[in-house]
């Protein structure tokens, strides 16, 4: 396997804000479920996830953490039913 994209410095805050953003685009896109593509996120990144999840009208689910900080997750939009 080869890496064929890396960030040019080891800021764990921007890796944690690439991140974020890429769900954040799902959140601000409307998608019905929302995750990181089959990959866990990290843990750092919940309570924002939590508050962009509020904000916009879903559902936040976090496993508990693991394998060193990371957790899975899962936004679920929220709907109105006519029942």
């Amino acid at each position: 396997m080869n890496l064929l994209i890396k960030f040019p410095d080891q800021s764990e805050s921007f890796a944690y804000g690439v991140e974020f953003g890429r769900l954040l685009e799902k959140i601000e896109r409307g998608d019905l479920s929302i995750s990181n593509n089959g990959f866990p996120v990290r843990v750092e990144n919940c309570s924002l996830l939590a508050i962009a999840c509020s904000l916009h009208g879903y559902v936040p689910n976090f496993s508990k953490p693991y394998l060193d900080g990371w957790v899975d997750f899962l936004g679920i939009k929220r709907t109105m039913s006519e029942n």
